[in-house]
């Protein structure tokens, strides 16, 4: 077998503006679908240069049909969905290729994990509770009032939204919440208040960068439906900051912020990729709600990563090792 065109992005169904970026920044593009004829998949497998029909979530199928490219210098994979970046990260760990651990991106996906490893580390630990529908109102008592509510397996939600869970303020709301769950393991946490941002880092060999800081929209403590899925829906005010504070808080060179980020990622082990954070602006600075090893649809990170991992002279990110 002939060796492979580098540097290669390998990318497991990626949108077209994926490829399309990947190109765009000198790299060579191999498309890895499990039906490249389906919408917007035919679109994408158009724009690469070569194209592999394989189910990206088989992982030894995948790392056999990829065993050519194992230790190839500029090589990838990359997955910029949340079940897809798993799926690079443990494909690239066996094919001995550049990204971060599997344990990592999994760590940072799991709300469960990721919150125990946060509060190994902080002065401010957070409330939480593992639990199934069933036991939710105990469990939710045991957390305390008001506490937010989610499914331990989350990977399918893709809105900025999604991140954060739904609110319960009483055993009443808990017990009509856990009649409406799917069955699955659910994480109850304390209910941090205050104003949601989403945060967009990379990082490059274990140092971060703040790339963008989204405040999100009806985050500021406004009431909302009773026990509904979605951010800020808590009844009482949250003690909104002057103007001044919030613009500091919302520096992303700014230190509380920075802070946030490397704690968060240091916690997950993370050491090279896109990440996404949802933070809450608390009395005692941002914390932690959530976080993903993936970035938002419409980000530019995508073009960060594959010209960092690849050494290509694109976007330049501004992380520098420690």
């Amino acid at each position: 077998m002939n060796p492979p065109l580098t540097p290669l992005a390998v990318l497991l169904n990626p949108r077209v503006q994926t490829v399309r970026v990947a190109r765009e920044v000198g790299a060579h593009t191999l498309m890895v679908g499990p039906d490249l004829t389906a919408p917007g998949m035919n679109r994408a497998a158009a724009e690469a240069d070569q194209v592999l029909e394989a189910d990206w979530r088989d992982h030894r199928r995948l790392a056999a049909n990829l065993s050519h490219l194992t230790g190839v210098s500029r090589v990838s994979i990359f997955g910029f969905e949340d079940g897809t970046a798993l799926a690079a990260a443990r494909a690239n760990w066996c094919l001995r290729l550049a990204g971060s651990s599997p344990r990592s991106v999994a760590v940072l996906s799991d709300p469960l994990a990721l919150r125990e490893q946060i509060n190994s580390i902080t002065s401010t630990p957070v409330r939480h509770a593992l639990c199934s529908a069933a036991e939710l109102p105990r469990a939710a008592c045991q957390v305390g009032f008001p506490c937010s509510v989610r499914p331990r397996q989350s990977a399918a939600r893709t809105g900025p939204s999604a991140a954060e869970p739904a609110v319960v303020h009483g055993v009443i709301e808990a017990e009509r919440l856990a009649d409406r769950l799917p069955a699955g393991e659910l994480v109850v946490e304390e209910y941090l208040e205050g104003p949601r941002v989403v945060v967009e880092a990379y990082s490059h060999l274990g140092s971060h960068t703040i790339h963008d800081v989204t405040p999100v929209p009806g985050t500021d403590g406004a009431p909302g439906p009773e026990g509904a899925p979605g951010i800020g829906r808590d009844r009482r005010t949250s003690g909104s900051r002057g103007s001044a504070d919030r613009d500091r808080l919302l520096d992303p060179e700014g230190p509380e912020l920075n802070r946030l980020v490397s704690d968060t990622l240091d916690a997950a082990d993370y050491w090279a990729g896109p990440s996404r954070i949802t933070a809450a602006l608390t009395a005692r600075g941002p914390r932690p709600v959530a976080a993903r090893a993936c970035p938002a649809p419409d980000s530019g990170l995508p073009a960060v990563a594959i010209a960092a991992l690849l050494e290509l002279a694109g976007p330049a990110h501004r992380a520098q090792a420690s």
